[in-house]
């Protein structure tokens, strides 16, 4: 069946930022369908006690898998890093601002904030960082998207939000943001600020499809990223950071693992040259792992 002049079932989280993403992807590929797109909101699967299961995305790669969707749309940061390989990667977009950033009720930055400001940070990496920086800082558990949160904050129930600047572009709060992190503040997760479209491997009309949308330089940078955090063996929910760069010739990836509080902190770079993404990814785990990374993981789980 020729999957460019049919329907297509589009998979996107169920939130205004999933559907922000997906339509987003459905734009690009506008003119190489000739059929609707169908959004379908696949939902994160919870655990008894109240954790998502397994990576973010899963849920979206099992329904890709099962033939609920055809295709699906997410953050690289959300894609398993031992991706079923009956799935693939069709495209990853052009690249959005990788970075975290800060957003208060007014214009205080992190470091006029109170001793035990309460702040919202929902990534484990994320908290670490900001716990090493200023162990005072009280992070709390927000539930809800960021609309949510931006709420909650107006009322008085938090003193900031750290967030990723891709979420804040994507949902229009670009006028919100008070700072702008730097990678010496905060290491992002690998893959964040990164859009990619999921396909079954066997699907090649949708391969083809949605290869004009895949950005190189964006795909060299979360390849080596996603190799780092599959050779780290890092389960879901692990303080694990990276960051590649990548000038067209050469990437330089910057990656970062630490324990809950931040205490435990193991940080370092490795370089290479443009083809070799992977290796530079295993390189750098390669070098945490001897330095203790796994170690870090093991007291994180117990």
């Amino acid at each position: 069946m020729n999957r460019a002049a049919s329907s297509l079932k589009l998979g996107v989280r169920p939130s205004r930022l999933g559907r922000c993403l997906g339509d987003r992807i459905a734009e690009q590929a506008r003119e190489h369908l000739s059929g609707p797109v169908a959004f379908t909101p696949v939902a994160e699967e919870i655990d008894r006690e109240g954790s998502v299961h397994g990576w973010s995305g899963s849920s979206l790669e099992r329904a890709l898998l099962s033939g609920q969707v055809d295709a699906a749309v997410l953050s690289v940061k959300d894609i398993s890093p031992d991706l079923d390989p009956n799935l693939a990667i069709a495209a990853v977009t052009e690249r959005f601002t990788p970075f975290d950033v800060f957003i208060a009720r007014d214009e205080t930055i992190l470091d006029e904030l109170p001793d035990g400001a309460e702040l919202s940070a929902h990534t484990s990496i994320r908290r670490a960082q900001l716990l090493r920086y200023r162990e005072d800082f009280q992070l709390l558990d927000v539930p809800g998207s960021l609309d949510d949160r931006i709420r909650i904050l107006d009322a008085g129930g938090l003193d900031g939000i750290v967030v990723s600047a891709s979420a804040v572009e994507h949902l229009g709060y670009q006028d919100r943001v008070n700072e702008i992190f730097t990678t010496e503040m905060i290491l992002p997760a690998p893959g964040q600020g990164a859009c990619a479209v999921l396909t079954r491997v066997e699907d090649k009309d949708l391969l083809k499809l949605f290869r004009p949308l895949d950005h190189p330089m964006a795909r060299a940078e979360v390849e080596c990223e996603r190799s780092f955090l599959r050779e780290l063996g890092a389960e879901p929910g692990s303080a694990v950071g990276a960051l590649a760069a990548f000038d067209g010739t050469s990437i330089r990836l910057e990656g970062v693992v630490a324990d809950e509080t931040g205490k435990r902190l193991i940080r370092d770079a490795e370089e290479g040259e443009s083809g070799e993404e992977a290796e530079i990814g295993k390189r750098l785990a390669r070098r945490f792992i001897l330095e203790g990374a796994r170690r870090i993981f093991a007291a994180a789980a117990r």
